[in-house]
């Protein structure tokens, strides 16, 4: 089992970009990508992109460094290989910032009465009070929200199964991630 990085050569937002995969199992990569604070709306079926700091961070994690073809070569040796087409993309539904009311703002969100089950019931308390921006995100899997922090996190368990993802970034950034249907790990 092992973590592969390919050179960070493709630019996007003042830097840039490589990929992250593993050429054994897709949980081992969301383990580790959870480890690196990747978001796990992120996930692009086989792969995170991740930056070129991050790169090095999950480098001195133990991931191993290879050119894009041997990343390519092993990720189809292992049968997780998509096509970057056949994997859906999410988009963009609504988005709010420096947020003083972060529950009215969900209340008012056009979401699905599942995810607003998961919502009312994860995103109270410490989490709503330190949040600074909501993202709600679609794709033809499914729905996702994002709430998002600087500084302490929401003491909030990670629920995988149910759709529950926490995620605390190396500059102190939170975010917990609620995502209906649950992303499953060949997701």
């Amino acid at each position: 089992m092992t973590i592969l990085v390919d050179p960070a050569r493709w630019p996007w937002r003042g830097t840039t970009w490589c990929h992250l995969v593993s050429d054994d199992h897709l949980d081992e990569l969301h383990e580790f990508a959870a480890r690196l604070g990747c978001r796990r709306v992120g996930f692009q079926g086989d792969h995170y992109d991740i930056d070129i700091d991050t790169r090095e961070v999950a480098i001195e994690l133990g991931a191993t460094a290879c050119d894009s073809r041997e990343l390519v070569r092993r990720l189809r040796g292992a049968g997780l290989r998509l096509r970057p087409s056949t994997f859906p993309k999410w988009s963009m539904v609504e988005q709010w910032t420096d947020l003083d009311g972060v529950a009215d703002v969900l209340a008012a969100a056009d979401l699905t009465p599942e995810l607003r089950v998961l919502a009312d019931r994860h995103l109270r308390g410490d989490t709503i009070d330190a949040a600074s921006g909501v993202v709600v995100l679609t794709r033809s899997l499914g729905d996702a929200v994002m709430v998002f922090g600087d500084g302490n996190a929401p003491s909030l368990a990670e629920e995988p199964a149910t759709g529950v993802h926490m995620r605390v970034d190396r500059f102190d950034r939170w975010a917990v991630e609620l995502v209906h249907p649950p992303l499953r790990a060949e997701q």
